[in-house]
């Protein structure tokens, strides 16, 4: 409870000086006027819009845990729960829970809907990459762009490839079982009641490895590799859609490539563990990209807050929905997430 109540305040601290670091160089009287130039009537094509990507994003993980009998409402209504919490909770608490009650929801191993979630982290982040580096090219931004786009690539081109030689693995079952019973057998010298305490111990860390390893088998398949990576750049184009209506609605001529560097850089500044849904770093992530086109820190200021209230708003309204559909309470759910991050197991 003490690690993760740290957490929390190291996480809030860095979105308080993300954000004082913003008013400080913004003038903020001509930054409320910046909101009086929205249009309001974009939002009726934008609400739609967003959601539709959670029913792909529902889709995507459908083919991440490789079972085709799942129930699509039950996928769905637990992306909209983990979502909704990433957007009160900091350090995205919101992606645990969801692994947790889903698996507990439809009966499957924790820890192989908890490798489906880090897979999906690690395809967003390779998906961005790859949408950053091509407007970089088209748009040619600047060095400080090229430094993001070169760091997300290091970090997700390795975790991808990592992904990608751990699910060969999987097809080794029957040296993992020869090494099991060499594990075992290394102590037969032991008094029968310890003995039997050691056999427990690696017969969970192999049950927990072989659910993880099952987790993979999305990547050991080219035609769901394909999949997935199609439901991953049908995902962010609709992000870029919507990140380009509520841009345009503030009367900004923009290209959809400039929207799609927007969407990449707030994407890879949220991954700075910052409060509840990246507030601050997101803001400064929206204000840089922006500026490549001109447009004054103050309105890249209103309309990053726009943009962010308008997806926390509907997501969480979509949240609370399922919570209320799903007959589960606050205090369990918080109760539950401190659970998680103090246990060091349990994933199996």
């Amino acid at each position: 409870m003490k690690f993760f109540l740290n957490k929390k305040f190291l996480s809030i601290l860095i979105s308080l000086i993300f954000l004082g670091f913003i008013v400080s160089q913004v003038d903020m009287e001509k930054t409320v006027r910046s909101f009086g130039l929205m249009n309001p009537l974009f939002i009726l094509p934008i609400i739609p819009l967003y959601l539709s990507s959670f029913i792909l994003r529902a889709l995507r993980w459908q083919v991440f845990l490789h079972k085709h009998d799942l129930k699509f409402n039950s996928l769905l209504s637990s992306i909209f729960i983990g979502f909704s919490l990433n957007c009160v909770l900091p350090a995205r608490a919101g992606e645990i829970y969801r692994a947790y009650f889903f698996s507990k929801k439809e009966n499957l191993s924790k820890t192989k809907v908890f490798t489906s979630v880090i897979l999906e982290r690690i395809f967003d982040g390779f998906t961005l990459f790859l949408i950053l580096a091509a407007a970089i090219y088209v748009i040619c931004p600047g060095e400080m762009f090229s430094k993001i786009a070169f760091s997300a690539g290091i970090v997700f081109l390795s975790g991808f490839t990592f992904m990608l030689a751990l699910a060969k693995v999987q097809k080794t079952g029957n040296k993992r079982k020869a090494i099991k019973t060499f594990l075992c057998k290394i102590f037969d010298f032991l008094p029968e009641k310890f003995k039997k305490s050691m056999e427990n111990i690696i017969d969970g860390a192999f049950l927990m490895l072989h659910s993880f390893l099952d987790g993979l088998a999305t990547m050991d398949s080219w035609w769901l590799l394909a999949k997935t990576v199609f439901y991953s750049f049908l995902v962010w184009f609709i992000e870029g859609s919507f990140i380009l209506l509520v841009i345009k609605s503030f009367g900004i001529e923009i290209s959809f490539t400039g929207a799609l560097l927007v969407l990449a850089v707030t994407a890879f500044s949220s991954l700075i563990p910052a409060g509840p849904a990246g507030i601050g770093p997101y803001q400064c992530g929206y204000m840089l990209a922006l500026g490549v086109f001109g447009i004054e820190s103050e309105l890249g200021f209103a309309v990053s807050i726009i943009n962010q209230l308008l997806s926390i708003i509907l997501v969480l309204l979509a949240g609370s929905f399922f919570v209320w559909k799903e007959h589960l309470k606050l205090d369990e759910i918080k109760q539950n997430i401190h659970e998680k991050h103090e246990s060091a197991g349990g994933l199996g």
